[in-house]
Parts: structure tokens; sequence; C-alpha cells
């Protein structure tokens, strides 16, 4: 069934007043979810067969883990749909897109509650590929295609982002880096007023604690997602650089760490910060020609009575990731599910999924 469309493609003195005054509100990833969405990566996005293989793999075993406490909408090109059924457990359906890359955190649509009408809606932010670093090859309509086969309503964002550059507490408290949103080869033209504009109007944030980051780092400009994250309204998890870490990456977590520190959040709060240190990214193998290897606890899924984290085979940051989990939502399953293929390839656990809330 083909989706609802809200238009949003027009100047911004005709975007409709409701847009401007908060008609959307993005819920917390902590709030219940309807399911989660995958995509199954196909070889367009791979280097090698064997790297396919290995890709596929881990994005199966994630879907798997999800699959026992929420069901899995795996998004797979038509001429994968059978293999990606026959590597998934029941709780695990797949549908039809022409998803190549699987990180559908990115590609596909952002689902936030249309608060006049009371249901879920379908955001699309307009995936250019993180700055126009790749070539285009039909997952930039992903997001599309996924809101027509859920019959999702669905409106278009003017400006051009991914989602593992959202995190926001559910309360009103947007987390980024600027170097990936407020960014020429995304936004250009583009004020930082503008585009919290643009946020506060699609995701119903009003209050934004910004992270320099850094541009060109890696093929995402350094999303927020595998740097720092809500754990709860108030408390965020920061990603420490293991043995080893590249100095960029220790200058933006020293940047971070000071502004979050100092930080208070919309409703006045003082930001509570965790360290979670990495493991050693250069035990982890080789990154692929694009991007650097993203080894990142902090790079988490929660879903419904449970959270879905990392686990890299170094077993001291393995075991103390674990626990401090468990410390940080004592209310939920802590699932370690083992990855170091998409660490390699740029990203992990969170970059792999989108949650779709219950509304």
């Amino acid at each position: 069934m083909p989706a609802t469309w809200i238009s949003s493609d027009v100047p911004e003195q005709q975007t409709p007043k409701s847009a401007q005054q908060g008609r959307f509100q993005m819920p917390a990833e902590s709030a219940r979810h309807s399911h989660t969405l995958m995509a199954f990566p196909s070889m367009e996005s791979a280097e090698s067969a064997e790297h396919l293989e290995a890709l596929q793999s881990e994005v199966v075993h994630i879907a798997n883990a999800i699959s026992r406490f929420e069901p899995v909408h795996l998004y797979a090109q038509d001429g994968l749909i059978s293999q990606a059924k026959s590597m998934v457990s029941d709780n695990v359906s797949v549908g039809p897109a022409t998803a190549s890359e699987l990180w559908i955190r990115d590609s596909g649509p952002v689902f936030v509650q249309d608060l006049p009408a009371g249901k879920r809606t379908a955001v699309k932010f307009n995936f250019n590929y993180w700055g126009g670093k790749l070539p285009a090859i039909g997952d930039e309509n992903v997001a599309a295609q996924i809101a027509a086969h859920e019959n999702e309503t669905i409106v278009t964002s003017k400006i051009t982002m991914e989602g593992g550059g959202i995190e926001h507490d559910g309360e009103g408290t947007f987390l980024g880096t600027e170097s990936c949103i407020i960014n020429e080869n995304r936004n250009p033209g583009f004020s930082k007023s503008e585009i919290e504009t643009e946020l506060m109007g699609k995701l119903g944030v009003r209050h934004f604690i910004w992270i320099p980051g850094v541009k060109g780092y890696d093929i995402t400009d350094y999303h927020i997602d595998a740097l720092a994250r809500f754990t709860s309204p108030g408390v965020v998890l920061l990603s420490k650089p293991g043995p080893n870490a590249h100095s960029t990456a220790i200058d933006v977590y020293n940047s971070a760490r000071s502004i979050l520190t100092s930080a208070k959040d919309a409703k006045g709060r003082k930001v509570i910060v965790y360290d979670c240190e990495e493991p050693d990214a250069t035990l982890l193998g080789p990154p692929d020609q694009h991007n650097e290897v993203i080894g990142s606890y902090v790079n988490y899924l929660l879903v419904n009575g449970g959270v879905i984290m990392p686990k890299f085979g170094q077993e001291r940051q393995d075991i103390a990731a674990f626990e401090l989990f468990k410390r940080l939502f004592p209310e939920r399953e802590v699932v370690q599910v083992p990855i170091n293929i998409l660490p390699r390839t740029g990203g992990g656990i969170h970059c792999a999924t989108q949650q779709v809330p219950e509304i």
C-alpha cells in the first residue's frame, strides 16, 4: 500500500505553522517498540564476496538476538530475499527494498509521533551517502520504500542528515556533533539556527548540546551514536578511546567530556557522564577502504526489555562494559553480540538498526 505523504518541500514561509510549533515528537529509544528495522547488505556495498558474507552473517546474528525481544523487519534486495529468509529466526520477517548498505539507521526513516493525529509518522531525511562520499546505489530510496511497504505516513525534511547523527533523551534534549550535520557536504547554505529550527519541528526537541566532532575523520564525519548516548534523561554514556587510539579520537573524547560535564539538559539538570572504554581498535583488524575502525560499546540498541550491545573479543573491555551496562540498565536484560566486520566497515549495532516506536 502506498505511504501517505506530508509535503515539506516548500519554502520556509509556506511551511504549515503546526510543523513549526512542534507537531511531531520523537519518542526516546527506551520507549516501547513495535519492531526494529534492519537491512541485508548486497555485493554493491562490499569489497569482496568474503566481506559480504561476513557482513550478512553479523547482520543476521544481530537480527536474531533482537528477535528474542521484539519483531524485526529485515529489508533486502529482491534477489537476496530468499537467502535472508533462510538465515533468520521466526520472529524476523523479510521485505523488499533497494538496500545495498546495511546501515539502515542512516538510510531508513526516523519515526516520530504526529501529536495532533496521535499516530506514528516516518520522517525522511535526505540521505546522500554521508556527504556524497559514495555513489548513489539505491539506498537513497529506502526510507520511502519502507514507509510505503509498512503503510506509514511520511514527511520529508528539508535537511540532509542520517539517523546516526541523532541522539535525544525523549524529554526535549538533542545531542549531536556539528561536524556531521552542520556541514556543507550535507546542508550547504543552512545556518546552525536554521538546522535547529528544522530539528525542533521534525523531532520535537527544544534544547541542543552540540559536540564539535571532526569532519572527514571517518565516513560519517563523526556520528554521535558511536560517541555519546543518553542512557536515561540526564545521564550520558561516553565512549572513551581505548589503547593505541588515534589522537583525533582522543581529542574528540576530551572535547566531548568537557562539554558534557558542564552541560545541562532541557529540564535544567546537570548531565552525569559515565565513561565506557573502547577495545584496542588496532587488534580488531584492518578497516575497509572507506572507513576507520569504529569499536564503540556506546553503539548499542535498546529493545523491549533488553539492550543489545557489542562484544569485541577483548576480555577486559568486554567484561567491564557488560558490568557497566547492567548497572545503567538494571531493568533490562543485557545481551552481548560478537561483532568484528561491522566495526571494520565503520559502524556497529545501533548503526545497523532503527527502532519503530509503538504508537
